[in-house]
C-alpha cells in the first residue's frame, strides 16, 4: 500500500457513459482541480538515459465508478455541504466550443444535468464519507 495517504484525487465516472467520454471527462477533471487546490503536491520524475521527465501528483489518485448519474449529483451536493473540494464533468460539456459548453451549463436546470464524472481533492478522512458508497472503476 501507498506509504503517503494524507491526501487523495478521487476521479468518480459514470459507468453507463461511454468510455471514450469517460477518460476526455477524467482528463479535463483531474486538470481543473488540480487548478483548484491550494497547496498541490508534485514530484518530477526523471529518466536519465532519455531525459524525459514526468510531472506526478504526490499522492494516490483512485479511480471509483458510479451506477448513474443521479448518484454524482448526490455527491456532488454532499461535498458542497461539507466544504469538499470538487469538479465536475456533464454532457453539456460536449458541445463545439467552450462559450456553447458554458452558456448550456449554466442555462440547464441541476435536475437536468447528465454527470459524467465528479473529481474530489483533499484529506483523506474528510472525503471517505463521499466516497463510500462508490465501487474501484472496473472499465
Amino acid at each position: 500500500m501507498f506509504e503517503d495517504n494524507d491526501y487523495k484525487l478521487y476521479v468518480i465516472v459514470n459507468r453507463t457513459a461511454d468510455v471514450s467520454v469517460q477518460m476526455n471527462a477524467v482528463g479535463h477533471l483531474c486538470g481543473g482541480i488540480m487548478l483548484k487546490a491550494d497547496e498541490p503536491k508534485f514530484h518530477d520524475y526523471p529518466n536519465q538515459e532519455s531525459g524525459l521527465s514526468a510531472y506526478m501528483n504526490h499522492y494516490p489518485v483512485v479511480v471509483l465508478q458510479s451506477k448513474n448519474s443521479s448518484q454524482l449529483a448526490t455527491a456532488l451536493e454532499k461535498c458542497r455541504e461539507e466544504g469538499v473540494l470538487y469538479n465536475f464533468f456533464t454532457t453539456t460539456m460536449l458541445s463545439h466550443s467552450s462559450e456553447q459548453q458554458i452558456k448550456d451549463t449554466l442555462e440547464t436546470p441541476f435536475a437536468d444535468l447528465d454527470f459524467v464524472g465528479i473529481a474530489l481533492y483533499g484529506e483523506t478522512e474528510k472525503l471517505k464519507p463521499v466516497t463510500k458508497k462508490f465501487s474501484v472503476f472496473k472499465g
